[in-house]
């Protein structure tokens, strides 16, 4: 599905990581290796990483390390990142993840480094099936002393409560809700303490929304999910920005 229209490139962009996951079936028998795989991925991805860690953005300040769920379903799964880790790709015989915590540049240049990256792993899998894909947005605002309360940067939109919206301390919610059949969304508000780069605390944003239908797999079928689930994605963000928030994110307003 076309996006209808160009979705903004913001002077001061509040994203701090962007997931996206893709399982898939394979009608061939074939065996992943890091040797294999390694003079695919290394001249952008030179680091083999373990995977039994996953990094998120959690309440409470840094990048904490959880245990990753997905590690049991991904037995045998190859993660090559960056120098500075900031990036990694990650293939198994079942499922393929593209992470950057980087600066976002953008849907269309994000998409774009992401369907590379799939297309040279499908050159290894030859997936046939797609199970899952998923694609997840986690944003920091950091609040300032003239912009202190949640109801300064967001407003109440059809997922996120007014009492919620209101809250002048702490506050967390979190909506799950099923778009349309064999979809998922979910949306997390919550209240970040104060850290050295956010003295005044932070409002982390979490907007994950993943499909499940089954599909033949194609590039063109891949591109079209994406932009759907992504469509979603920055419809949930864009209904619950402020005016204020809108100023800073263009760039007008500190």
């Amino acid at each position: 599905m076309p996006l209808s229209d160009p979705h903004p490139s913001y002077a001061n962009p509040t994203i701090v990581q962007v997931t996206c996951e893709i399982a898939f079936a394979s009608d061939r028998d074939f065996k992943l290796s890091a040797a294999a795989l390694y003079p695919t991925f290394s001249g952008e991805f030179p680091e083999i990483q373990p995977v039994n860690l996953a990094f998120q953005v959690v309440v409470g300040g840094q990048l904490q390390p959880i245990q990753d769920p997905s590690v049991s379903a991904n037995a045998g799964a190859f993660r090559f990142a960056t120098q500075d880790g900031k990036r990694f790709v990650q293939l198994s015989k079942t499922n393929f993840v593209y992470q950057s915590n980087e600066r976002y540049p953008g849907w269309e240049n994000f998409r774009s480094k992401l369907m590379d990256l799939w297309s040279a792993s499908n050159s290894h899998v030859q997936a046939s099936t797609a199970t899952k894909v998923g694609i997840r947005y986690i944003n920091r605002i950091v609040k300032s002393e003239a912009r202190p309360n949640l109801s300064d940067w967001l407003k109440p939109t059809a997922d996120l409560p007014k009492s919620l919206i209101e809250s002048r301390e702490h506050f967390l919610g979190r909506i799950e809700s099923s778009p349309a059949p064999a979809h998922l969304r979910l949306l997390t508000l919550a209240a970040e303490p104060p850290g050295p780069e956010w003295p005044r605390g932070s409002i982390i944003m979490d907007i994950d929304r993943i499909s499940i239908e089954q599909f033949a797999v194609s590039n063109g079928a891949i591109r079209e999910k994406l932009d759907f689930l992504h469509e979603d994605v920055w419809t949930s963000f864009n209904t619950a920005t402020a005016p204020a928030f809108k100023e800073f994110l263009e760039g007008r307003a500190q």
